[in-house]
């Protein structure tokens, strides 16, 4: 059983993603289409008509899968690709240890019931869902770790690379999951997700492998494709973009117009470089800069003329990685994308994008911000019912939220409201004698009413601690209850990993979210297991 709240009602997400999804005229120049089923309809002939790399991105995913034993259902995706009205959507992460915080779960299981969704509704075009992998990033530390049971699993090292040409076969990595390998067998369904790591994470050679392994096992039945673009074959039509961003910095230009004109209203997600992309050799992957002509490989010795570096993408067009930003313009190339599901942060940087897209003449895809879930047991819907919050306040700031239990038990009721509002009328009485006689008494009136607004602000706060204390176990067992949703102070999403409830329910865990999600609605789900 479940209850939804549109994003736009929960007071933590960001202005920015609230004005997308209610289609505020102050964002309106920043996208092309919003989500419905029509618009994935005008979207996907734009797509097909634009679309060139077909029979390329079909022989790539043929050859990332060719030790897969595929379903049906994925070997007719496969097919369809190949096919002129089939297109995609798509969501994309980071490969974290384990897939990391359970939102990487959800962002696919909503592509994927999008497309189904599509696919039943209509046959006029074929929709395949994809899984992005970001092989290309090389922040170790953000994906070399994920909680069990509140226990941080953390793989120790120290790598510059590309994370999914890490090596895994040696003892440091089995050493990390032995022992939430071994803590498995006493759970219901352990015995199922120990299989998968044997089969991901204990069989294959680096972390991109085992991704698509462990993602294609828990999705396998549902038909999503995963894609790795860190190959020369997808990488060499990427070379007009990048020569575009080294000699003519436009994508540098374009952001940043787009941002000068949003930042008064907006916090920035991702701000431009004048050159967005890296060079890969020799197991690093270091920031390409420019200075007076030439072109440096930071953190190396290395450096280029521009018709050296031109030379080089020519040749070796696999060494050249886009950052965070362009990331998506690479991945639309390549795909026959319609539409791309997203946190809150990877939609605003993907909304800075509009006009290089427009420049580069490729189709801006559909943003959608993902649902959310809060997951609750059948002990914990019980506790929380006896405190009669509202869905939207339980996800307030922690202390919020405790005086509002306080201000809504309470017997005694200081309005400081009226008070506040009884000492304005005073003072503006004042304000008005003192402009009739001498305006001089202006400011010792206003200094006044500062020093008196303070002193009833801490008559508040003196009463507030004074109810608190009487509420003192109602507080504490909603401290304890509110320590299990959410986790650290943070959203149970972003730090819970899907293991903790596969090891308990299985692949009905998986079915379960699949069900509950809201394809075409951008929501937090609060789910009861």
């Amino acid at each position: 059983m479940r209850k939804s709240i549109n994003l736009t009602n929960i007071s933590g997400v960001s202005p920015l993603i609230k004005d997308y999804l209610q289609g505020n005229n102050s964002v309106s120049s920043l996208y092309d289409k919003n989500l419905s089923f029509e618009n994935l309809i005008l979207q996907g002939k734009e797509k097909v008509e634009k679309y060139k790399h077909r029979k390329v991105l079909v022989t790539e995913l043929l050859n990332q899968y060719k030790k897969i034993d595929l379903t049906e259902i994925q070997k007719n995706n496969l097919h369809k690709l190949s096919l002129e009205n089939t297109v995609t959507i798509t969501t994309g992460h980071q490969l974290n240890l384990m897939t990391g915080p359970l939102y990487f779960i959800y962002k696919i299981l909503q592509v994927i019931k999008l497309c189904e969704s599509m696919n039943r509704q209509q046959s006029e075009l074929f929709y395949v869902p994809i899984f992005w992998m970001a092989t290309e990033d090389h922040d170790f530390k953000e994906i070399n770790h994920f909680y069990f049971k509140n226990k941080k699993i953390e793989w120790n090292g120290d790598y510059n690379d590309f994370v999914g040409e890490i090596s895994i076969n040696n003892s440091n990595f089995k050493n990390t999951l032995t022992e939430f390998y071994n803590e498995l067998k006493y759970f219901p369904n352990g015995k199922e997700l120990r299989e998968i790591i044997e089969k991901s994470y204990f069989t294959e050679e680096n972390l991109v492998d085992a991704t698509r392994v462990l993602v294609h096992e828990l999705f396998k039945n549902y038909g999503l494709l995963s894609i790795d673009g860190n190959n020369k074959s997808l990488k060499s039509l990427f070379s007009s973009f990048v020569k575009d961003d080294i000699v003519e910095k436009k994508s540098y230009q374009l952001v940043t117009e787009t941002i000068q004109d949003i930042k008064s209203d907006y916090k920035i997600q991702v701000n431009p470089r004048k050159i967005n992309f890296f060079y890969h050799l020799n197991q690093q992957r270091n920031r390409i800069d420019e200075t007076n002509g030439k072109y440096y490989i930071l953190g190396t010795c290395k450096n280029f003329t521009q018709e050296e570096i031109l030379k080089e993408l020519e040749n070796f067009p696999e060494r050249f990685s886009p950052n965070a930003l362009l990331r998506p313009v690479y991945q639309e190339l390549i795909l026959p994308n319609v539409a791309y599901v997203g946190g809150n942060a990877e939609i605003a940087y993907w909304l800075e994008l509009k006009n290089y897209f427009d420049h580069q003449d490729l189709p801006y895809p559909i943003l959608i911000p993902r649902n959310s879930f809060l997951l609750i047991t059948e002990n914990q819907k019980e506790k929380l019912d006896k405190y009669q919050l509202d869905s939207e306040k339980l996800f307030l700031p922690k202390e919020k939220i405790i005086k509002n239990l306080v201000c809504q038990n309470s017997k005694e009721k200081f309005d400081f409201n009226k008070y506040e509002e009884r000492l304005a009328t005073i003072f503006n009485d004042l304000l008005l004698e003192s402009s009739k006689t001498d305006d001089s008494w202006k400011n010792m009136i206003l200094a006044q009413q500062k020093k008196q607004l303070n002193g009833l602000n801490k008559i508040n706060k003196r009463f507030y601690k004074a109810e608190r204390r009487k509420y003192h176990d109602l507080i504490k067992n909603f401290e304890q209850l509110y320590s299990e949703l959410f986790p650290a102070e943070n959203w149970q999403e972003r730090r819970v990993n899907f293991s903790e409830y596969f090891a308990v329910y299985g692949d009905d865990f998986i079915k379960l979210l699949y069900n509950e999600i809201s394809e075409y609605e951008s929501v937090i789900n609060l789910s009861t297991l």
